[in-house]
């Protein structure tokens, strides 16, 4: 194909790569808790307290240190923190052509073309160019990285040799868990490039220089999974559904393991009653095809679809078996290091078929049901909400007309998680929280939050049946009661992601030994806590008012 006919396709590629990036990037709800705290780290001063906010965090440096130079250069508004992800989106639309032409004699022209549109309209990358989070930079150090790994496959040099060991550095310095793709990626090249006459002078030797740069990560990461301060809500269990959840993620343009999947994958076709046509649709169709391109492209079995599938199979087996364990949530997006490698084999799969004209039908339908549903459907991944977006309690509080007189308390975010939206309620002498990294009203005082959340469900059964709490009573009278004058209101911010359980659900609950034991300690604490304010505020206040949107919902309480 002619060089410029390629470039002017490719650069068409990349141009509507960006527009479909750009549709609704800026998010009205605002940042939801990931991303503000990505945030937070990043605009801490450096280097002492930045340092000091990234290893109090549980994901790798990197991309901290990329967002506080972004920041620097251009600002920190909201659209341009998001635009910081969207640049590496667009740029892995051109890795992902360059990746195309790597796959050695059947490599074309066309091939990168077709990995570059994959990369474009897809729906999973599509959704992390517009979050304030690590994940599209990841994509696009990853597939770097597979550049280099194909290149060493072919010719173990010592330029491509210490391509690939820096890349792999990269990519650990990106995510925490990196280093289980970069495990399985060395694995992979030193057992299909060995055989290489350079190999073991050039590639041994980079994997010892790799090893001793790595050292300061392999500390961090050491801190990350074995400081006492670390441990997990459990706010996503594993089930089984999630693992076809992941191909449809990928491969469909209709997303549903970003946070938590249903655990039925079933129900998302049929619940019992309808089909559901979308899904039905959307997903199957696009995953249809992509699968058969990886199956045919597995039928090839050269030296790179071998690398492709050790790599891919033993990541994606790692992080289910510690899943199973409890160790790691199984989100898609966790495995997002392998995505190029799939894409690939899709690619190198669908490009193989020798009848040209079922490559074209093939590869038009993924294009034109992807891209319909990325345009025109209410589940595109650009009209996806930030259901915990922390600028909706903010707009709500003056839709309802607050006043700095009323009293606010939060709970579940600290006070100060909403000072990016509105300073003056975050910092208002009549505003309060009761917050996930404070538990002082179930807990006692010498208990670390550690030790509240491994013990706590057997320690304080009885509280969450009790009415009757002198530490949340104290708090409400000096913060509420006390001082609230009439014509003043209460707000309640309540996150009810968190608050599942009315009074009469929670003590089913809690009496119930199977229900108790199923049910996340961080839903009982704070449907307790939900549940004991409200009950107090009726006796002493005047309910005027529930509203709710989204994950939020605020209590309006009158004093009359």
């Amino acid at each position: 194909m002619d060089k410029k006919k390629v470039f002017l396709i490719l650069f068409i590629i990349i141009v509507f790569s960006t527009l479909l990036r750009l549709i609704n990037i800026d998010k009205q709800e605002g940042m939801w808790n990931d991303e503000y705290l990505t945030w937070e780290i990043a605009k801490a001063a450096f280097p002492k307290e930045f340092f000091e906010a990234v290893m109090r965090n549980c994901h790798a440096p990197l991309h901290y240190l990329y967002l506080k130079v972004w920041m620097y250069a251009f600002s920190d508004t909201d659209i341009s923190l998001r635009m910081s992800s969207l640049v590496p989106g667009v740029l892995s639309v051109i890795s992902m052509y360059f990746l195309g032409r790597e796959l050695g004699k059947k490599a074309s022209d066309s091939t990168g073309l077709v990995a570059a549109t994959f990369c474009g309209i897809s729906s999973f990358l599509i959704y992390f160019s517009q979050e304030v989070r690590i994940y599209s930079l990841l994509f696009l150090l990853s597939s770097i990285h597979l550049i280099a790994a194909i290149k060493t496959l072919d010719n173990p040099s010592k330029k491509h040799c210490t391509f690939f060991v820096l890349s792999a550095l990269l990519v650990m310095l990106e995510h925490t868990i990196g280093f289980v793709f970069v495990f399985f990626s060395s694995i992979s090249v030193i057992l299909f490039a060995s055989k290489k006459s350079k190999f073991k002078k050039f590639f041994l030797t980079s994997l010892l220089v790799a090893f001793i740069v790595f050292i300061p990560v392999a500390v961090f990461l050491y801190n990350v999974m074995f400081n006492q301060e670390y441990f997990s809500q459990w706010w996503a269990p594993f089930s089984f559904a999630k693992l076809a959840f992941f191909f449809t993620d990928l491969f469909s343009p209709y997303l549903v393991n970003i946070t938590n999947a249903p655990p039925s994958f079933l129900s998302m076709v049929y619940d019992g009653k309808n089909i559901n046509f979308g899904f039905t649709i959307f997903a199957f169709i696009p995953l249809l095809i992509s699968l058969v391109s990886m199956l045919r492209g597995i039928f090839i079995m050269d030296s790179k679809v071998k690398y492709i599938l050790l790599t891919s199979i033993g990541v994606y087996l790692t992080v289910f078996v510690a899943s199973l364990y409890g160790k790691i949530l199984f989100l898609t997006k966790y495995m997002i290091e392998i995505y190029p490698l799939l894409i690939l084999l899709a690619v190198y799969g669908l490009m193989s078929f020798k009848e040209k004209g079922l490559r074209v039908v093939l590869g038009t339908i993924y294009f034109v049901v992807s891209v319909f549903f990325i345009i025109v459907s209410e589940y595109s991944p650009v009209k996806l909400v930030r259901s915990e977006g922390q600028n909706i309690p903010v707009t709500m509080l003056k839709v309802l007309n607050y006043k700095e007189t009323d009293k606010v308390v939060f709970l579940y975010y600290p006070k100060t998680r909403f000072s990016k939206y509105s300073s003056e309620i975050a910092q208002s002498k009549n505003t309060s929280d009761i917050s996930k990294y404070d538990f002082t009203f179930i807990k006692d005082e010498d208990e670390t939050m550690k030790e509240t959340y491994k013990e706590g469900k057997e320690t304080y059964r009885k509280l969450f049946l009790s009415l009757e709490n002198i530490p949340l009573k104290n708090f409400l009278n000096k913060n509420v009661y006390s001082t609230i004058k009439k014509g003043d209101k209460f707000f309640l911010v309540d996150f009810s992601p968190v608050t599942l359980f009315s009074p009469q659900l929670l003590q089913r609950r809690v009496t119930s030994q199977s229900k108790y034991e199923e049910t996340p300690f961080l839903y009982l604490v704070f449907s307790y806590i939900r549940n004991y304010i409200v009950n107090e505020s009726e006796i002493l206040l005047s309910l005027s008012d529930v509203v709710a949107y989204e994950s939020w919902r605020i209590y309006v309480f009158e004093k009359t």
